[in-house]
């Protein structure tokens, strides 16, 4: 993964790539949706180990009733699980499907996209577009963090 993110940041150095932005609304709305799975995700977490805690110091009689109650939450746990993987598969095939349309118009007219990251690198625009690219990228990564 990490190498991915070095070559689309090396790719933004070199070119000018014209990124879809989303509109700041949408990434908000994502920012606060992850935060809020992350929550719920610490949460089960804790839960469970309180479960687990509670299952091996609990009397052979209750021990059945604590299962069924871990059982329920792991099972709700596993299906926030593969419905986040689900998620991000679509996300990031739609991300692709973004890059290969980039790929397909830039080789559409590859003689004037050459042309024009000979004249960013001259003009020291592509540096901009460089710093840019590098800020939003540590931008995202600040907000998968948290």
């Amino acid at each position: 993964m990490k190498k991915i993110l070095i070559l689309l940041l090396c790719i933004g150095m070199l070119g000018s790539l014209s990124y879809a932005k989303k509109p700041q609304g949408q990434a908000d709305k994502q920012v606060t949706v992850a935060n809020t799975e992350k929550s719920s995700f610490m949460a089960r977490r804790k839960q469970i180990k309180q479960l687990i805690k509670k299952y091996k110091k609990a009397p052979a009689n209750e021990k059945s009733a604590i299962k069924a109650e871990l059982t329920q939450v792991v099972s709700v746990h596993v299906d926030a699980q593969l419905a986040y993987m689900k998620e991000r598969i679509a996300a990031e095939r739609a991300n692709l499907d973004n890059w290969e349309k980039k790929i397909q118009e830039d080789e559409k007219n590859l003689e004037a996209v050459k042309a024009q990251r000979v004249d960013d690198l001259l003009s020291g625009e592509a540096k901009k577009k460089q710093k840019a690219a590098k800020k939003a990228w540590k931008k995202q990564m600040k907000a998968v963090k948290k």
